[in-house]
């Protein structure tokens, strides 16, 4: 997938969206991103968060998981004051940084915590897609916007001092405004990357309503996604075990992905929510590749509904 010759029929996302942003003065403002990455031939998979609040008070996150590892392991940078002048050009927030590149192209990331160090160059394989590129916008209790891409991450992975060489398949989320977690019933937000096509939706359910976000690029166009249909399973801790997807584009095409996850934890994000996490190995029009599937769920409704998968899920 050659960015330079990708065409379009999303609008084109601003430039100045890749850099940090000026925060409303409203409850559960923040910024954040997510890089997920898959090392599936080490049974691993990972990612690193960073974000900053409307205090300006940043924190960052590494997360690493899979059978390839003894246990998953998770390490946090706590919150501490950063300047408002500070921006994505150069973020730096204890032990990670984070260096823009040519806009939405590249992003250069370190982290280095006491079990896992990360050297990273994130390249883009293709334009970003917004969420208020949809004709209804952006979800205003999910962020004020947000951007998602696929890419690749090369350099290096350490984990207790085993040296892990990366150039693998990376998905790279970016959001600012609110973020009321509590107002998901549920939601699937998916990512699958091959060497020649990707596919990201996000569906939400969310005040009796279900929406959709998303995009897939493959033959060298992006186009916004229309309808999904998908079935998956579960383990019996109701953690999805696998994924399989047909989406259909505004081109008219349908894209088949088969997904297995190989690497899965839970993310504790807020008190009223579980985000159960799965990294995956996949097939995309029967092309390899890898991903991410994160499933939301309503506590309550969780820890209810766990007691009858089983029988009726």
């Amino acid at each position: 997938m050659d960015f330079e010759n990708i065409r379009s029929t999303v609008p084109v996302v601003p430039v100045e969206d890749d850099n940090r942003h000026t925060l409303r003065d409203v409850p559960h403002c923040r910024e954040a991103v997510a890089l997920m990455f898959q090392v599936p031939e080490q049974d691993i998979a990972g990612f690193l968060y960073f974000w900053v609040t409307k205090d300006g008070k940043a924190g960052a996150a590494a997360v690493m998981i899979g059978d390839g590892l003894d246990a998953p392991i998770s390490e946090r940078f706590e919150e501490v004051p950063v300047p408002a002048t500070m921006d994505f050009h150069d973020w730096q927030v204890n032990g990670l940084t984070a260096k823009l590149g040519a806009p939405h192209r590249q992003l250069d990331v370190t982290f280095a915590g006491q079990r896992v160090q990360i050297t990273g160059h994130y390249e883009a394989m293709h334009p970003p897609y917004a969420f208020s590129s949809h004709k209804d916008g952006c979800p205003p209790y999910y962020a004020d916007d947000r951007t998602e891409q696929h890419g690749i991450i090369t350099g290096e992975l350490v984990i207790d001092g085993r040296r892990i060489a990366l150039n693998h398949f990376m998905q790279r989320d970016h959001s600012w405004g609110p973020r009321v977690w509590g107002l998901n019933q549920h939601y699937k937000w998916f990512h699958a990357t091959s060497a020649e096509s990707s596919v990201h939706f996000f569906e939400m359910h969310s005040f009796g309503k279900v929406l959709v976000r998303g995009y897939v690029v493959k033959d060298g166009l992006m186009s916004e996604i229309t309808a999904i249909d998908y079935d998956f399973e579960f383990d019996e801790t109701m953690h999805q075990k696998t994924f399989d997807v047909i989406v259909t584009d505004t081109a008219g095409r349908q894209t088949d992905v088969r997904c297995k996850i190989y690497a899965k934890t839970e993310f504790d994000a807020d008190p009223m929510i579980y985000l159960k996490e799965g990294a995956t190995i996949l097939t995309m029009d029967g092309q390899s590749g890898s991903g991410w599937c994160e499933f939301c769920w309503n506590r309550n409704y969780f820890d209810f509904a766990k007691n009858y998968a089983d029988k009726y899920a």
